[in-house]
């Protein structure tokens, strides 16, 4: 098992997919320090869009230790996510598919953010990162996945959409928005805000559009192919499942000590 002290810190970057050339292959990753991206995608890309998410999620949620990441989802309409829908029952992944619900899951983020940059930072420990290789008291951090169809609603201020996006990922908030390309010519301010503020990964006709915004090393691009995240979703379920009940396991309050065990 990871040690959390050493490992508890957000990862540096987003793993989206590979590079390959011949029989090499090359991790492609965009830095988390921006705080996230929006994926854009066309409706024939729509599959591999939500393929990368939902590894990416797994990923990050079967390598880092357990409970110390919370993938939190804005999105209304059909169940994108089947192989995180059972983490629901260990409390790291959550939804939001009705005005009521968004509402309520962004003021708890919101909150979130607020108290741990009044509380928690400071010039020693200018993000939660940071304080969680410094603290015994490890914070969680969230991944916010936001279908931009459906959020931020006009009755969110813009203030409070900006203020979210730009202070979330040093309290660590992390997000990643998505939607459908035409989401760009949207007349809402606050959607227009999310979209100013991160970069964009684009996918039109089931091809990527890697640009240096996304990644830093582009003249690997000249003879590397690229292919986009679509990890065994299956096994990496099984493998935070595994996660965490070995934590449970581990857990001091889980342990029954057997009785009558003194020698007479």
């Amino acid at each position: 098992m990871a040690d959390k002290d050493e490992n508890y810190a957000f990862p540096w970057a987003f793993h989206i997919g590979d590079l390959h050339k011949d029989n090499d292959t090359i991790p492609l990753y965009t830095n988390t320090s921006d705080g996230g991206f929006c994926l854009l995608y066309d409706k024939v890309s729509e599959a591999k869009a939500d393929n990368l998410l939902e590894s990416l999620c797994l990923e990050l949620l079967s390598t880092m230790p357990h409970e110390s990441l919370q993938v939190d989802l804005f999105d209304f309409g059909k169940k994108k996510f089947y192989n995180l829908s059972p983490l629901q029952y260990l409390h790291i992944y959550k939804t939001a598919y009705n005005s009521e619900m968004m509402s309520a899951l962004f003021e708890e983020l919101e909150e979130t953010i607020i108290s741990r940059h009044k509380e928690l930072l400071c010039c020693n420990r200018p993000t939660i990162s940071e304080h969680n290789q410094k603290s015994k008291l490890k914070k969680m951090y969230h991944l916010v996945l936001m279908n931009l169809e459906n959020f931020p609603t006009e009755e969110f201020e813009l203030r409070r959409i900006k203020n979210f996006v730009e202070s979330a990922s040093q309290a660590g908030v992390y997000v990643i928005a998505f939607g459908y390309k035409e989401i760009e010519q949207s007349e809402s301010k606050t959607t227009q805000a999310i979209l100013e503020y991160f970069k964009k990964l684009r996918v039109t006709e089931g091809e990527f559009a890697i640009t240096e915004e996304v990644f830093e090393f582009m003249e690997l691009l000249e003879d590397h192919s690229f292919k986009s995240l679509d990890l065994d979703k299956g096994h990496l379920l099984q493998k935070t499942l595994t996660n965490a009940n070995l934590e449970s396991l581990m857990n001091p309050e889980n342990i029954k000590l057997e009785e009558n065990t003194k020698v007479k």
